[in-house]
């Protein structure tokens, strides 16, 4: 039995002893959210040992959560006429003062936080932070000017400087003073073009000549980074080119960092900055397989940027490298005859097809076909076109098939085919514009309109204003019964997306025939979007009420009701 109570008096002396401390009790409070009680026992702490650093930073916690720092005072001037104060004891000072609005003794504070710590930028970092919360930027002009001379180093807080300088808009001193910044810790880089990048265009200039003049790669970096921000991405290369370290490894580096910035624009200029980044970086790579794919990547960015003559010469001399990696080889092959039949030389492409037959697998082989097909049915050469993908049964191809006999006329043959296809060949947005060609095409009596055939080879040359007229022609010769309404309202739509607004109001307006009730519903519809889009309300409104009133049993009555609400301003425009 005693031994027993020996064991229980043993387990509770720990938490007697945890009770007995005053420290622990408060951190506990303060746990529970206990604030004001928690500061009351740091307070009697502080009145036997004033500095004591733990009890004063828990005061501070205590307190913030009620807004009561002010209370500290008595507490922090206590500490500080104790001997030897230390750096905690003045930070927490400079915080207690600012909150208790005494902003004119942070001066005082921070330089007798100077002479206990020489060297430190801390107490002017701390002065101005406080002096910022009070919305007092001359104070913190003050306090970083007066730090700076009292370390007497030119490049003390430039980082501070320059991002107060950013917040006035001196974009002179936040030039000067992020370089300095950047040149004495490199990772300032990021924070200084994020900073920077907010500049007006008019201060854009000098500030990219004032970066051209200091020395340095990181802070050359700035200037790039900038330029590449700013929309100039060539001039962001060109910049980086000129100060490129020779050494590989740090070349490399800033050229993948530059790569991976570029990567996020998809217009030329950004499209052609990637193909000569990638250029660059294959120049420098040792490995001949990596080399390969960073000169095939080049290629493909060249493409996109239309400069196909500069992606040609990468891929031809890619396509013939028999050392290097048979994968990237049959890529480049297989990009090259695809950027041939894109530029509209499908003669070329095909010679090319034949030559690499061998080489390419059996599914690019007929996608670069069928692309081939497509080049030379675009041309006026679809016998060639339908002879090269004949033996082909894929769903691509039928619909490939229904797309030549579409550019020839041959109104019959082209939903045959586009029938066996299916809805899901080429994708939706492909599937839509099919279902789209056929809803025109069907009424028509005609098995073969070639002048029709060559409207819609005309709409995918990208010429839609010629197509758009070409329809006209032909819906002229039509019934109104018999496909005229629906060639219309087709090239109505085609006239109002390249924005001929006047053309596609006469051709929309036309297009409105009882003998096609379902093509006049939707012409209304699309004709009182273009007024609308015109900021014609009171004729879009109109419009519409006749769309909902003549033709109530219509599919798309939800949606002219939508948009007689944006008209009417009930539901906002998207």
């Amino acid at each position: 039995m005693k031994w027993r109570l020996v064991a229980l008096l043993g387990s509770l002396v720990p938490g007697l002893a945890r009770a007995q401390d005053p420290m622990a009790r408060a951190f506990d409070l303060e746990r529970r959210g206990s604030y004001l009680q928690a500061a009351e026992i740091y307070r009697t702490v502080l009145q036997d040992h004033p500095a004591e650093v733990a009890a004063l930073l828990g005061l501070e916690r205590a307190l913030t959560p009620v807004n009561r720092n002010p209370e500290m005072l008595p507490a922090v001037r206590a500490a500080l006429a104790t001997p030897q104060p230390g750096a905690t004891v003045y930070g927490i000072a400079v915080r207690v003062y600012a909150s208790a609005n005494l902003l004119d003794s942070l001066g005082t504070l921070a330089e007798a936080w100077h002479r206990a710590a020489p060297g430190d930028e801390t107490p002017y970092r701390e002065w101005a932070a406080a002096a910022l919360q009070h919305r007092d930027r001359p104070m913190a002009r003050r306090a970083y000017q007066l730090g700076r001379d009292r370390l007497g180093k030119p490049e003390a807080l430039a980082a501070e400087i320059a991002q107060l300088a950013v917040v006035e808009e001196d974009w002179s001193t936040a030039v000067r003073e992020w370089a300095r910044a950047v040149r004495q810790l490199p990772g300032y880089r990021s924070s200084a073009v994020t900073t920077l990048s907010a500049a007006p265009e008019r201060a854009r200039a000098d500030m990219l000549s004032a970066l051209s003049g200091m020395d340095g790669i990181d802070v050359a970096r700035i200037a790039v980074d900038l330029r590449t921000l700013w929309g100039d991405p060539l001039g962001g290369f060109a910049a980086l080119m000129a100060v490129l370290p020779s050494a590989v490894p740090q070349a490399l580096d800033q050229l993948q960092s530059f790569l991976e910035q570029v990567r996020g624009g998809s217009t030329p200029p950004y499209l052609l900055a990637q193909a000569r980044t990638l250029e660059a970086v294959a120049e420098r790579w040792a490995n001949p397989a990596q080399r390969g794919r960073f000169r095939l990547e080049a290629a493909r960015a060249f493409v996109g940027a239309g400069e196909p003559g500069d992606a040609r010469k990468v891929l031809a001399a890619l396509a013939q490298d028999t050392a290097g990696n048979p994968a990237v080889a049959l890529g480049a092959t297989a990009t090259l005859i695809e950027l041939l039949a894109q530029e509209g030389k499908p003669d070329e492409a095909a010679r090319e097809l034949d030559r690499y037959r061998a080489t390419l697998t059996v599914d690019d082989y007929q996608r670069l076909r069928r692309l081939v097909a497509l080049r030379w049915a675009l041309s006026g050469s679809g016998d060639r076109a339908e002879a090269l993908i004949a033996a082909d049964s894929s769903v691509d191809a039928l619909e490939l098939k229904g797309r030549i006999r579409l550019y020839a006329g041959d109104l019959t043959g082209t939903g045959e085919f586009w029938k066996q296809a299916g809805p899901f060949a080429g994708g939706r947005a492909a599937a839509t514009a099919r279902t789209a060609i056929l809803a025109a095409i069907q009424p028509i009596e005609a098995d073969s309109l070639p002048e029709l055939g060559a409207a819609f080879r005309q709409l995918d040359l990208g010429d839609s204003l010629a197509a758009a007229r070409g329809m006209m022609r032909v819906a002229r010769t039509l019934g109104a019964d018999a496909g005229r309404p629906e060639l219309l309202l087709l090239a109505g739509r085609l006239f109002a997306a390249h924005g001929a607004r006047d053309s596609a109001e006469a051709v929309l307006r036309a297009a409105v025939e009882p003998e096609a009730p379902a093509t006049a519903a939707a012409a209304l519809l699309e004709l009182g979007r273009l007024l609308l889009g015109s900021e014609r309300r009171p004729e879009a409104i109109a419009v519409l009420e006749q769309m909902i009133l003549d033709y109530p049993a219509s599919a798309l009555l939800p949606e002219a009701r939508r948009v007689l609400d944006q008209a009417r301003n009930a539901v906002p425009r998207t």
